[in-house]
């Protein structure tokens, strides 16, 4: 079982963290515990004595760039009351390809396995996507941290996996699982993320007000923590009479709640919230709210912090990016018409409204903030930020032509052939008997420079894509780079050394050739 276990959770194989629990909880009931780095490879004993409850192990994700395995560690503000059950439903009715797990300190660990190794900041990124849309976890794996395995002292483990029915499952179950949870990286990177919408623009909320909607709260500090789910009820109907408010947060007292505030603190705070000049309580001033806050992501809320989107950003659809080495285009639907604009257009609105009537597309100007940042910047900053690139139009194959094609001018332009004398006056010699291309280093600098100067940010980076090697010497030069020919080059019409036994144009018997018979006699009787 650990044999199974060490290949399922491959890492940073190094080192290990030990950690133990002190009997102490948080104000949020989260257990805590002391952690020791252990600079000792993992090995199959390592996980036995885990399993056996000796130790407490917490292992890495992180192999070079690569990882095998990733977690969104669910670190719920409420752990007295809180359940795993919400989220083992979303893991469910979406279909994602994850093993939910009871972490060490009662939250819950949502881990992800691969096939192959998985690029790094390529699991991050669609983990932080995946995490954003269901879960709003803190903590996103792989992050250069020790995760706590599960099944610390297997056989009366409180750290177990939860199947799709919520049915807490033994190790052996758990390995099965996993493997058949297993995904293909590309697979996985191209997962569609489904909108999760548990209420009427739930997407547009602050992640903390999100989280005490989603997961309740029973500890202190409820008269602060429905300040700001009323403060929000605010920002999405502003016109709420006092009767409306007030009957809004007594239903949304009842609803996050384990032990509701007396009806005349929900009133009395509904009223004060309805006065206006209401605006979100913030750590560092509220502490309070440190777990649940995720202050980035907030800004970019319609009804967040700070940053109010305007409403007509719902009205752009199908946002895509192209890209060169030159430039950037967004392309977007926007009332029935498909849009095409440059960064040029989208620097102020004049610009924007221009281009937009282009397309018989009339803009009206959007009203000024009275504070806070301009609502056209935001609006542009989310366009930019939803933007996902074309796949008619990828980058990766754009830059790559460009720089084929830069490569193949270079060889074709200065190649010659079997000359290595030529090397230090700025050639690329052709080896005919090897097929192999020799040249200085200083010529390709100089050419990239003059005519690829965006293509290729350094030499280097043009020399491995190439795949060339260096070498000491070559006929008689020094720091010389070699490579094979490249297939892309056309080099057919490489002068070659003249054969003194080939007829040219300037010989007479070139043209014989040509000569009909009664040309050549025609010719004889003159001559």
């Amino acid at each position: 079982m650990q044999k199974e276990l060490l290949s399922l959770f491959q890492g940073d194989d190094s080192r290990y963290l030990k950690s133990s629990l002190t009997g102490e909880d948080d104000e949020r009931g989260k257990r805590q515990a002391s952690y020791v780095t252990v600079h000792e490879p993992v090995t199959e004993e390592v996980w036995k004595q885990h399993l056996e409850g000796k130790i407490r192990l917490g292992l890495r994700p992180e192999i070079d760039n690569n990882c095998w395995w990733g977690c969104i560690d669910v670190d719920p503000n409420n752990y007295k009351d809180y359940s795993e059950k919400k989220y083992v439903e979303i893991i469910k009715k979406y279909s994602l390809p994850f093993v939910p797990v009871k972490s060490k300190s009662g939250g819950l660990h949502i881990f992800i396995f691969f096939t192959e190794p998985a690029d790094i900041k390529k699991v991050t990124t669609k983990l932080a996507e995946i995490n954003e849309e269901y879960f709003l976890a803190q903590e996103i794996f792989p992050c250069n941290k020790a995760v706590n395995m599960p099944y610390h002292n297997m056989n009366a483990s409180m750290e177990f996996a939860f199947d799709e029915n919520n049915t807490p499952i033994m190790v052996g179950r758990f390995i099965t699982l996993a493997n058949e949870k297993k995904i293909k990286p590309t697979d996985f990177f191209n997962l569609k993320v489904q909108e999760y919408q548990a209420e009427s623009e739930w997407k547009h909320y602050p992640p903390c007000v999100q989280k005490l909607i989603q997961e309740g709260w029973s500890g202190n500090n409820r008269n602060n923590f429905l300040f700001n789910v009323l403060v929000l009820e605010m920002k999405k109907n502003n016109s709420l009479s006092t009767q409306q408010i007030e009957d809004i947060a007594l239903q949304r007292n009842n609803q996050i709640f384990t032990q509701p505030l007396p009806r005349n603190e929900v009133v009395q705070l509904s009223k004060s919230v309805h006065k206006g000049g209401y605006q979100f309580q913030c750590p560092p001033k509220h502490p309070e709210y440190g777990p649940i806050c995720n202050k980035e992501l907030c800004k970019t809320r319609r009804l967040g912090i700070g940053e109010a989107v305007p409403e007509i950003v719902e009205a752009f659809e199908n946002i895509t990016y192209i890209q060169d080495t030159k430039s950037v285009w967004y392309e977007f639907d926007f009332k029935g018409s498909r849009i095409t604009v440059t960064p040029e257009d989208m620097k102020d609105e004049k610009s924007f409204r221009v281009r937009l009537l282009r397309n018989r597309v009339y803009w009206l100007t959007l009203p000024k903030a009275r504070k806070g940042p301009d609502p056209f910047e935001l609006l542009m900053k989310n366009i930019v930020e939803k933007a996902e690139e074309s796949t008619d139009h990828l980058y990766t194959d754009t830059v790559e032509e460009e720089r084929y094609s830069v490569l193949k001018d270079f060889f074709e332009s200065h190649i010659e052939q079997d000359k290595f004398d030529k090397l230090k006056d700025g050639y690329v010699v052709l080896d005919s008997k090897s097929n192999i291309c020799y040249f200085k280093k200083l010529t390709l600098d100089k050419f990239l420079k003059k005519h690829a100067s965006r293509t290729f940010t350094t030499t280097a980076d043009a020399l491995r894509m190439l795949k060339c090697k260096r070498t000491d010497y070559k006929e008689g030069e020094k720091n010389v780079w070699f490579v094979e020919m490249p297939e892309f080059v056309n080099h057919q019409s490489i002068r070659k050394p003249i054969n003194k036994n080939d007829k040219s144009e300037m010989d007479e018997d070139y043209h014989d050739k040509f000569r009909t018979a009664q040309a050549k006699e025609s010719e004889q009787k003159n001559n």
